[in-house]
C-alpha cells in the first residue's frame, strides 16, 4: 500500500476515550469484502461503548454474501436498509443524508466501492448518498493490492474535502495468512471522525 493513509501513531487516544464517538448518530455502509463478516461484532463493540449513539446501516448486495441483514437489524438501533432502489427504507439518501448522522463510515470499503465512488458512480442509493453528502466520509479500506491506476483514482477521490481514510493497522490476509496493512480499523476511524467533527464545529 502507498503511504497515503494516516498511521495510528498520529491518532493516539487515551484508554478512557478508546472507541468513544463524539457525535450523536453515525451511519455504517457495508460493502462486499470478506471482512464484512466481522462487522456485526464491531457494531456490538461500538454500541457497548456508545450506548446513546444512534447507529444506521446500509448493506450492499455483495456484502450480503458475508453478513446477514437480520443480524444487522438486531444489533443496530437506527435505520437498517439494503442498498437497492426497491428496498431502501429511508429517503434521506436522495439529499446525501442518513437520518441525523454526523458521519458516514464505509466499513469495509472495497476496491470496487472506492473506484466507483472515484468515478462519480451513483447507481445505488448508498452510492448516491455518498456522492451527494457533505458529511465526513471515512473509508475503512479493504484493498488487497495497489497499482498506479488504483492509486490515481483513489487519490482523486481523496481530493474531495469530506473524504478521509481510516488509519492503517497490521492485519492478516484471509487468503494466505500473511501480514498486510489494512484500513479495516473501526477504532481508528472513530478517532478520526471525532477530529473531523471537532474541527467542523470549531
Amino acid at each position: 500500500m502507498d503511504a497515503g493513509p494516516i498511521r495510528d501513531s498520529e491518532h493516539m487516544t487515551s484508554e478512557d476515550d478508546y472507541g468513544v464517538y463524539s457525535g450523536n448518530e453515525i451511519h455504517f455502509h457495508i460493502s462486499g469484502a470478506i471482512s464484512a463478516s466481522l462487522v456485526p461484532w464491531w457494531i456490538h463493540w461500538f454500541r457497548h461503548i456508545n450506548t446513546a449513539v444512534i447507529v444506521n446501516v446500509s448493506i450492499s448486495r455483495s456484502a450480503r454474501r458475508f453478513v446477514s441483514f437480520e443480524a444487522l437489524t438486531h444489533l443496530s438501533n437506527g435505520k437498517v436498509w439494503e442498498d437497492e432502489w426497491e428496498t431502501a427504507e429511508t429517503q434521506h439518501w436522495r439529499d446525501g443524508g442518513t437520518g441525523s448522522s454526523d458521519c458516514i463510515v464505509v466499513f469495509p470499503a472495497t476496491l470496487d466501492t472506492t473506484m466507483r465512488l472515484a468515478q462519480g458512480r451513483s447507481d445505488s442509493p448508498a452510492l448516491m448518498m455518498l456522492q451527494l453528502t457533505s458529511l465526513p466520509v471515512i473509508l475503512c479500506e479493504s484493498i488487497p493490492a495497489t497499482n498506479s491506476v488504483i492509486d490515481r483514482w483513489r487519490n482523486l477521490l481523496l481530493e474531495r474535502s469530506n473524504f478521509y481514510t481510516a488509519p492503517y493497522v497490521s492485519g492478516v490476509k484471509t487468503s494466505d495468512r500473511q501480514q498486510q496493512d489494512s484500513g479495516f480499523n473501526l477504532p481508528g476511524a472513530i478517532t478520526l471522525a471525532n477530529e473531523v467533527i471537532r474541527d467542523r464545529n470549531a
